[in-house]
């Protein structure tokens, strides 16, 4: 740990308080931190405690760029680098080779040098991609990694981490953390970031926030984990699923209760899809009321009496501008009531897919049908009834000027009577905790804010099909809990969920059906528990496994390496 009491601090705020206009409480109250150069921080707290605020404030974004009352003493060096979690919100370029020259360009680059530098931080951060690639085209993975690149290439003295890898697959996640945590001793670093298992151990200090914007203590890593981990649990801050304890301890200890855990969570996803006991012990390790229906499974699809699929994709084939194949010959039937996960790569065409699905991407050849009809001969409106989606970016989506409204946006389109969309909207603010933030714009909310608001919005109305594009991203463990209970409790009311995720966890504990994309083409089509047994088709697809099918993986190889000596 660096020593903070020698000198006067390299980063830091003293007394700070920020307050956004059309808000009745401060985002951040009274808050004092000093960073050290070349120190590494993480700030952790729960979905909208202000994280991104401080980062905003020590960054200089509050209030140079984002109008906000504020008063306190903020100081920090002269160059800084910020990353978002939405990399478009910092493009400025139409194509990847002028996004990171603009950023040479401020450094007064002279162009003869321009093309060495700009190729050298391409291969920094894994961006193997032409120099004209338009970035509009590229994947949220790629965009993410581009945006690394166009940091480095300022040189900057601190560099601001706001969620990086929140849009990325676990391959990507890991690269991009391994190229960050190089950074280490170079640089100061400032991490705000949920997936923790890969940042623990390069972390010097951890500053936790509570719900309310306070500090609530600091230290390293492993000291405030232990001295706040009932606050933690209690303000639903996601923790390391594993860190500090190590795979040896687990293998050496049967009794551990990380183990036994782990044990019990391998064998509920390991029953048959659909048995209700298994639904019942993956809903109670998820921290969340189990559904008293369980998900319908492939295996009984097609054995519906009777039935008809309620979306058929036959021959599918989804072309790029260019008209580069996305991926092709897909075919795929959706049964009344499934929870389908759509996994794979960054740029497999998770998302595109829920778009044609959707109605929103025309396929290039091939069908798709909704309830045995093509979706083009669906009226808007018509289709819309039957269908809602959330998309990956949830400013996408917003269309009204306040939350209130934007969640009642649908009631009122259908003329449901006045006293019915208030009292659905009162709910549902109130299930996704955004009472407080009723009357304001959709734009001015966090990332988590906002995320629950585009999934609240989609809830209003009892569609047949909801499509999920990244629901969970950004939120914290407490908020993901309850959107994934909010779901599964229209699922077990009848509508089919289709999502695109890249959380093996969440699709181990949820979903009845995976479908994975890889390879420009449907890679898999079958159970979580059948794709988590399958390592040659994880790697194919840059996917890991739970930590549960890992931990029975090693446990059998254990077994085997002592029955060989």
């Amino acid at each position: 740990m660096l020593n903070l009491t020698d000198k006067t601090p390299f980063l830091g705020c003293e007394r700070v308080s920020v307050q956004f206009f059309d808000r009745d409480t401060p985002a951040l109250q009274d808050i004092s931190i000093r960073i050290a150069e070349k120190e590494s921080v993480l700030l952790l707290g729960p979905s909208g405690c202000g994280k991104s605020t401080l980062a905003q404030v020590l960054s200089g974004i509050i209030p140079r760029s984002i109008e906000a009352w504020m008063k306190g003493e903020v100081y920090r060096p002269d160059r800084v680098g910020v990353m978002f979690q939405d990399p478009d919100a910092q493009f400025c370029m139409l194509t990847v080779e002028d996004e990171i020259a603009f950023s040479l360009e401020n450094r007064q680059v002279p162009p003869a040098q321009m093309r060495e530098q700009i190729e050298r931080l391409m291969r920094q951060v894994r961006l193997d991609l032409p120099l004209d690639k338009r970035i509009a085209e590229l994947s949220g993975g790629l965009k993410q990694r581009l945006a690394l690149a166009c940091l480095l290439a300022l040189e900057p003295d601190v560099l601001f981490f706001d969620e990086p890898t929140a849009q990325l697959d676990p391959e990507n996640t890991g690269q991009v953390l391994q190229d960050i945590a190089r950074l280490r001793g170079e640089k100061t670093l400032v991490m705000i970031e949920h997936k923790l298992e890969s940042v623990m151990e390069w972390i010097d200090r951890v500053f936790l926030f509570g719900p309310d914007g306070a500090l609530q203590g600091s230290g390293k890593p492993e000291q405030v984990l232990r001295d706040h981990q009932e606050a933690i649990k209690r303000y639903g801050i996601w923790t390391p699923r594993m860190w500090p304890v190590t795979w040896r301890e687990l293998l050496d200890d049967p009794q551990h209760e990380l183990s036994q855990r782990l044990e019990r969570q391998w064998r509920a996803g390991n029953r048959e899809a659909g048995d209700v006991e298994g639904a019942r012990i993956q809903a109670e390790l998820l921290g969340a009321e189990p559904a008293t229906k369980a998900p319908v499974s492939p295996s009984d699809a097609g054995q519906h009496s009777g039935r008809e699929p309620l979306l058929q994709v036959r021959d599918a084939e989804l072309c790029y501008r260019n008209g580069q194949a996305v991926w092709s010959d897909v075919n795929v039937s959706v049964q009344p009531g499934e929870w389908v996960a759509i996994m794979g790569p960054n740029g497999a065409g998770k998302s595109t897919f829920l778009k044609m699905v959707g109605g929103l991407l025309p396929a290039k050849s091939g069908q798709v049908l909704l309830k045995g009809i093509e979706l083009g001969k669906y009226k808007s409106d018509a289709l819309y009834d039957c269908i809602g989606f959330v998309f990956q970016n949830p400013e996408h989506q917003f269309i009204a000027d306040t939350v209130f409204d934007e969640v009642a946006f649908g009631g009122r389109l259908a003329r449901w009577p006045k006293e019915r969309v208030e009292r659905e909207t009162e709910r549902l603010l109130a299930d996704f905790h955004l009472q407080a933030v009723a009357q304001k714009n959709p734009f001015t909310l966090s990332q988590g804010q906002k995320r629950r608001l585009s999934v609240a919005g989609m809830l209003l109305k009892n569609q047949e099909l909801l499509l999920l594009d990244e629901p969970t991203f950004g939120q914290d463990a407490a908020t993901t809990r309850e959107l994934v209970e909010r779901i599964r409790e229209r699922n077990a009311a009848g509508t089919t969920v289709m999502m695109a995720t890249h959380d093996v966890e969440l699709v181990a504990s949820t979903a009845s059906r995976v479908l994975v994309f890889a390879e420009q083409g449907l890679l898999f089509d079958g159970t979580a528990h059948e794709l988590f047994s399958r390592p040659d088709l994880l790697k194919r697809a840059s996917l890991t496994e739970p930590l549960a099918h890992e931990y029975q993986r090693r446990c059998k190889e254990r077994k085997e390496e002592i029955v060989c000596v």
